[in-house]
């Protein structure tokens, strides 16, 4: 989900709110335009925004999300909203006042509960173009392939396609207590929840440089990186796995797909526990 609110304090507390209803916040903006692109890009499910933007962006961004028929579920957090006729009519389910989190809360949680019942291959969109069969590669039981053989796989990529890079942090205290196998077994079961998120024609590459994988997303628009973090992001909470997975995502442009690769790969070698959990490079 994406956050927008001019204050920062207000954003925090609104994701902290957002965490304790189990969604997952991608991105945060205080800006409506920002927001907006935000929602495409990612592919996210519900949005909060403050209508009372400094800038004036509010209800012009929900005319923008309504206009191009976004299927997110947008609540509304504000101090101000003289005609919530008018927000209903643009695509708005619910409208909290501030400063009431606890009431925020509770709508974040009917709103993922609602989420969580709806069919799970809604956002799994039809490919843009066509996509050649998948090469015939060796693959784990968790449906994952060698690093030796992501050269391969690329060569299948085009422009418009994207990469997904994974990593898990904070498993390091985890492997103390109970070495490295049982470690590498959590990490593989979020790779099979990727894989499971994925579609038939998408690959999955161990990527050992940042201790994780990297999906390979072909013939998906520009919100599908987006969309299968989501998605993974929910199945992991769903597990309750250990450790937090943090994610990069890049689209393929005229360099080529290596390009897209290091842009992903190198976003994260800086992942931390602190650090934000998606970005798009």
């Amino acid at each position: 989900m994406v956050v927008c609110d001019d204050d920062k304090v207000v954003r925090a507390a609104v994701t902290s709110a957002c965490s304790d209803a189990g969604l997952e916040v991608v991105a945060e903006t205080d800006n409506g335009s920002d927001a907006a692109e935000m929602v495409r890009r990612f592919g996210v499910d519900v949005l909060v925004i403050d209508v009372a933007l400094s800038d004036g962006s509010g209800e012009h961004t929900l005319a923008t999300l309504e206009a191009d028929g976004s299927s997110a579920a947008v609540v509304v957090f504000t101090a101000y909203a003289p005609d919530r006729g008018k927000l209903r009519r643009l695509g708005v389910q619910q409208v909290v006042d501030k400063p009431d989190l606890g009431l925020l809360r509770d709508v974040l949680t009917a709103v993922g509960t609602s989420l969580a019942d709806a069919p799970v291959q809604a956002d799994r969109r039809a490919a843009s173009r066509e996509v050649e069969q998948s090469p015939k590669l060796w693959r784990s039981p968790a449906g994952i392939s060698s690093y030796q053989d992501l050269t391969h796989s690329l060569l299948r990529m085009d422009t418009g396609d994207a990469v997904l890079a994974i990593t898990v942090v904070g498993l390091d205290g985890i492997e103390t207590d109970v070495g490295p196998l049982l470690v590498a077994d959590c990490r593989l079961a979020i790779a099979g929840i990727l894989r499971d998120e994925l579609r038939v024609q998408d690959l999955v590459h161990e990527a050992p440089e940042v201790h994780g994988f990297v999906a390979l997303i072909r013939g998906g628009d520009a919100r599908a990186a987006g969309a299968v973090w989501s998605r993974l992001s929910a199945g992991v909470s769903r597990a309750a796995l250990p450790g937090e997975i943090k994610g990069a995502a890049s689209r393929v442009d005229n360099v080529g797909p290596r390009d897209a690769l290091a842009r992903a790969v190198g976003a994260l070698h800086a992942a931390e526990l602190n650090s934000p959990s998606f970005v798009s490079v």
